[in-house]
């Protein structure tokens, strides 16, 4: 893409780089939201800030803002719950002890994958998985890549819907963070927490505002209510549900630029997502309140 689409009021506050599972470096993924002509993005990687710096280099260098930010695994039963963090001190220590503990839980986690995949028929050795990985966390999607090398799949599709996915065959559950936790690190790092994509608390609407009601405690401080991952109909029930719990209201695309992005780009999703910068003011509004 050469030049800038006219967005100039858009920001996509959930995209990934090659620092967890994305598809492109930290700079590249800055440099593709400003030719899209975004006024602000966060790459938010899974449990790691490495690519931050690199991200926050690349937005001075095209000219548009970069949030410091970071997506935490944690779970509950039945559940998966994804902490976003925006403009998180990322050398903050407490922070950074936390998100090593959930590293080591998906390199335990990824042991036992490898040996469900040996049981298979599928055998794979970590070497061959981290040719695929770029930075420090290895993550399912890297385990995709490593099978299509290897000729077990034909798409990233293929390797979550028959093997990777969860409940399937090579699946593993790891023990991930608590969402609580999560959330009082973040705002210990100056940050403001956020709840990642909500249907996947794999709960109903009423059961999930009961859930949210419970982080907001905690100090939860916003939800994900436009994200591809839930259409228009749930987005609205989540507007309602930030409403009543006096929550702010973020979005982002989850992008990662594997194929099974195809169809959707940074910013935009689908073509018809929306996210004002009006957001990223109304963030920075609460954090200033708050004195952090």
């Amino acid at each position: 893409m050469t030049g800038k689409v006219s967005l100039p009021d858009l920001v996509d506050l959930h995209v990934h780089s090659r620092a967890s599972d994305g598809m492109l470096a930290p700079r590249d993924v800055v440099r593709m939201a400003s030719e899209m002509g975004l006024r602000a993005v966060a790459v938010t990687d899974h449990d790691t800030v490495a690519g931050v710096p690199e991200a926050l280099a690349a937005g001075e260098e095209f000219g548009i803002e970069v949030i410091p930010a970071v997506e935490i695994s944690t779970e509950f039963a039945d559940g998966a719950c994804h902490i976003l963090g925006y403009f998180i001190g990322i050398q903050d220590s407490a922070l950074g002890a936390l998100l090593a503990e959930a590293r080591e839980g998906r390199e335990r986690r990824n042991a036992q994958m490898l040996e469900k995949l040996v049981a298979l028929g599928l055998p794979l050795a970590m070497d061959d998985v981290r040719r695929h990985v770029t930075a420090g966390v290895v993550t399912r999607a890297h385990f995709a890549s490593a099978m299509i090398e290897k000729g077990y799949v034909a798409s990233w599709d293929e390797a979550f819907e028959k093997f990777l996915g969860r409940d399937k065959a090579a699946f593993v559950y790891r023990k991930r963070l608590d969402p609580l936790e999560a959330i009082r690190a973040v705002r210990g790092a100056g940050g403001l927490p956020a709840l990642g994509h909500p249907r996947q608390l794999n709960r109903t609407v009423e059961e999930t505002e009961t859930w949210i009601a419970e982080l907001a405690r905690a100090g939860l401080d916003a939800v994900e209510t436009t994200s591809p991952d839930h259409g228009a109909a749930l987005g609205k029930r989540y507007r309602k549900i930030a409403e009543r719990l006096g929550l702010l209201e973020t979005g982002g695309t989850d992008w990662h630029g594997h194929e099974h992005n195809a169809g959707f780009s940074i910013g935009v999703g689908k073509g018809a997502m929306r996210v004002r910068y009006a957001v990223v003011e109304k963030m920075k509004q609460r954090l200033a309140a708050r004195g952090a």
